[in-house]
């Protein structure tokens, strides 16, 4: 067994997993050790420092001649997942990624099948990454310092699940420009001083003070501001910078009681009134290459029910295929199953197809005259707290329900298209379209109209009275211009 001691960071994992590919070690054979301190010697990345100190004890990777395999060739996007996938911290996250990696060099395409363990794992794993992520993007609180403290202008704390610091910095600072700002979590902290981003780890002592400082009470996406904690955390700033720590304290700040904001995409479709008689067009999504680094799909041999395209099938009561007239004037998209329609099969007769129902009230429409499906036809969810909750389909799940979707679009022949939510634009134009981009538009794309809104789940995911009936409203506005699309008008 060769044991492998690297610092937890992709790019040190990275360039072991290539020595150990020429080497052509089996993961079998490695176990990995995570440390924070796997110190390499001058002038030697930490990786091969700790290969040369494993060879010397005679349990890791031995010194020798060169090695005469060659290091083959990863496809860009594989190494983005992997990349993705190294956020997620686990025990195991350096062994799953050496072993999809070995599978896949060994011509072991079905690695990254949904269907495979390994595949299934992996593809959990940059789902929650992705996921938290968007939290860590949406929910982060910054509060502003007065300037006489001096840098940095804004402040904020968060405390992720994953080591998602280096993932999410870089977009924290194009939103926050030319303003000094400091995220810290518990395990590192991001430091912009207008012009230069660092990403750093705090020393041993002062993160375990940092850590023990942390009132009971604290909560995710909250600048936590005890006395003792913001002076390391600002001390470590001016270490970074060579600025000056500020010796004032900071209170401790909450999201204000009235409730946050309208989202900023609300806001830009509001402000672009005349949008709604403007149409349009899409180009269309490279074709994907299945070739590369994912096994093709399989064609169905039997009806919907029956089908095996990918792994939701397993966990899923039923598949739920479309329903509404022959020849609707009208088709509805969403995006999957919620958890009533998983047990009951019939499409838009949970919750949101409730609120579904009012918007279309608001536009003057009948349910009945609409064909209504979804983008995949099974229920994807995982357990919470003893509860299913929903998750969003991956790309390969979209992917392989395209071929039922094409099916129901060449059927029932719709002039217009109103898709709910980004997964289903995203079916039907390609994974390049963001839904925020198209609100208040008519999509022309492949000779289909399209009319992109919100899935009514977005309403019912906030507790703001004002927010949802604004959501609502959209939904409403985009069933309206569908339906004078479909009869005829601009």
């Amino acid at each position: 067994m060769k044991r492998i001691p690297i610092e937890p960071s992709f790019a040190v994992w990275r360039r072991a997993a290539r020595a150990l590919l020429r080497q052509g070690v089996e993961p079998s054979q490695i176990e990995w050790l995570e440390s924070e301190g796997a110190a390499a010697a001058p002038g030697m990345p930490a990786a091969e420092s700790a290969f040369a100190t494993a060879g010397a004890s005679g349990s890791g990777i031995a010194t020798g001649p060169a090695p005469v395999l060659s290091a083959p060739a990863i496809p860009r996007e594989l190494l983005s997942w992997l990349k993705t996938a190294a956020c997620f911290r686990a025990p195991d996250r350096w062994a799953l990624l050496y072993r999809v990696l070995w599978r896949w060099t060994r011509g072991e395409r079905n690695v990254l099948d949904l269907n495979d363990p390994d595949g299934s794992l992996l593809d959990q794993r940059i789902r929650a990454i992705e996921h938290e992520t968007e939290d860590l993007l949406t929910l982060t609180l910054f509060r502003r310092r007065d300037p006489s403290m001096g840098p940095p202008e804004f402040v904020g704390w968060y405390e992720p699940h994953h080591d998602l610091l280096a993932r999410a910095a870089a977009r924290f600072a194009a939103r926050m420009g030319d303003s000094t700002w400091m995220l810290a979590t518990p395990h590192g902290a991001v430091f912009w001083n207008g012009m230069l981003l660092r990403i750093g780890r705090p020393a041993t002592e002062a993160h375990e003070q940092a850590t023990h400082a942390l009132p009971a009470s604290a909560m995710t996406g909250e600048a936590i501001t005890s006395t003792p904690t913001e002076a390391l955390w600002l001390a470590y700033y001016a270490s970074a910078f060579n600025g000056e720590p500020s010796p004032v304290p900071l209170r401790y700040w909450r999201m204000p009681p009235a409730g946050p904001p309208l989202p900023a995409r609300l806001a830009r479709e509001r402000s672009r009134l005349g949008a709604q008689s403007a149409t349009v067009t899409v180009p269309a999504a490279p074709p994907v290459e299945y070739s590369a680094i994912t096994p093709p799909l399989l064609e169905p041999t039997g009806p919907l029910a029956t089908c095996r395209r990918c792994a939701l099938w397993r966990n899923a009561k039923q598949a739920v295929a479309g329903a509404g007239p022959a020849h609707a004037a009208i088709m509805v998209v969403g995006e999957q199953p919620g958890e009533y329609e998983n047990q009951h099969g019939e499409p838009f007769t949970g919750p949101a197809g409730q609120l579904l129902d009012v918007a279309l009230a608001r536009a003057g429409l009948e349910r009945g005259a609409l064909y209504l499906t979804y983008a995949v036809k099974h229920y994807k969810w995982e357990t919470l707290d003893q509860q299913r909750i929903h998750r969003t389909p991956a790309r390969r799940e979209v992917e392989a329900c395209q071929y039922w979707l094409e099916k129901e679009l060449t059927r029932i022949g719709p002039r217009v298209v109103v898709t709910l939510g980004a997964t289903a634009l995203r079916a039907l134009t390609g994974a390049h379209v963001n839904l925020s981009e198209y609100l208040g538009q008519t999509i022309a794309h492949d000779g289909r109209l399209i009319v992109p809104a919100w899935h009514p789940s977005y309403a019912l995911g906030t507790a703001d009275t004002r927010l949802r009936d604004d959501i609502v409203a959209t939904i409403a506005a985009a069933f309206s211009r569908a339906a004078a699309l479909a009869a005829g008008g601009a």
